[in-house]
């Protein structure tokens, strides 16, 4: 049995590491909501994807989310800790048959893992379920470029969309890239970044920390379009942990998502470097995911209309959008409600391009 446990990274979550130890405490987990989620280790901490938020009720029953392989749950017997300190999920189809068991926790977050002759190994964790709040201080960082900004064919309709969220003007972040010079304007209460960094939307997420002031910010594109529940499901998110990058799918599709004023910050440098980037290298540090695993703490944003479960961006019809004579495909990310235009086959080199 462990004497000493294995510290995972040095963030502090309410006054404790994130330390890896056996056992877990039963009465903080019985009958308390928890996000329900893979835990996948990466190259530089790890990522949460999210499957569900679920109770563990005192009767063995499972609530607010169904699944054959989670179909009740007991105390666990065969492991190396006492029963009264682990737990097995046991599938539907039976009442004895585990699909999971748990008996170890980092920090307060219980440790589980699934066993499957199909799936193999998988690791998996219960973290409380904890929103973040008001307090929590959220701005919207949109990426445009210097052409779209001229000729206005996507800032206003998108500005429209986020005010109808209810999201104010003090909270909405413009980055222009590709300036011949770098210059802060006010435009209508909303604050502009005119950026001679030229590296398409890496420019934003290098500008942001620089120029304001924020806890989390939320990169979107001027060449998105966001719907009706778009501001609920950035915002309600879990903040149990302190996350560097909330990505909106499991692979960091477009770099669409939340990432903290903090991390922004460490990326610096190297973000700097990348000034001049062409977007075919643009894009394959994108889809390598070169940002989410240079995080230390990564949770994949959920859909509370998926019980709280994180979802894939989705191709779908390919139109001109922006009456340009190029049509985009759409891509669909429902965890939260937007939608992306992108050029499809291959991307422009340049943004004369566009």
């Amino acid at each position: 049995m462990m004497t000493q446990g294995h510290l995972v990274n040095n963030n502090d979550v309410q006054n404790q590491k994130l330390e890896l130890r056996p056992g877990i405490d039963m009465s903080r987990l019985v009958g308390m909501p928890h996000l329900f989620a893979k835990f996948i280790d990466t190259r530089d901490g790890f990522l949460i994807e999210p499957m569900a938020v679920l109770t563990l009720q005192a009767n063995g029953r499972i609530t607010g989310y169904s699944h054959p392989n989670e179909g009740s749950w007991i105390p666990y017997e065969h492991g190396t800790v006492s029963s009264d300190k682990a737990f097995a999920f046991i599938t539907a189809m039976n009442l004895w048959i585990p699909s999971s068991t748990w008996q170890q926790s980092l920090g307060d977050i219980p440790i589980g893992f699934f066993c499957s002759e199909q799936e193999g190994i998988n690791k998996l964790c219960l973290i409380p379920h904890k929103v973040a709040t008001r307090k929590t201080k959220i701005v919207y960082l949109v990426a445009s470029c210097y052409k779209f900004f001229k000729d206005g064919r996507t800032i206003p309709g998108l500005l429209d969309q986020l005010f109808a969220e209810g999201i104010e003007p003090e909270r909405i972040k413009v980055v222009v890239n590709g300036c011949e010079e770098n210059e802060d304007k006010d435009i209508d209460g909303i604050s502009y970044a005119f950026s001679s960094h030229n590296a398409w939307e890496w420019s934003t997420l290098y500008e942001a920390p620089l120029r304001w002031s924020f806890d989390y910010g939320m990169l979107i594109h001027d060449t998105n379009r966001i719907f009706p529940g778009f501001r609920r499901k950035v915002e309600e998110f879990n903040d149990y942990l302190k996350w560097d990058h909330l990505p909106s799918t499991p692979n960091a599709a477009c770099l669409i998502g939340l990432y903290s004023h903090q991390f922004l910050k460490r990326l610096n440098p190297w973000l700097k470097s990348i000034d001049g980037i062409d977007k075919r290298n643009g894009v394959i540090a994108e889809v390598a995911g070169e940002l989410l695993l240079r995080a230390h703490t990564a949770l994949v944003m959920g859909d509370p209309e998926f019980s709280g479960g994180s979802k894939p961006a989705q191709w779908r019809e390919v139109v001109d959008i922006y009456n340009t004579g190029s049509p985009r495909h759409r891509r669909v990310f429902p965890s939260i409600s937007l939608h992306k235009f992108i050029h499809p086959g291959s991307q422009p080199t340049s943004h004369t391009s566009l």
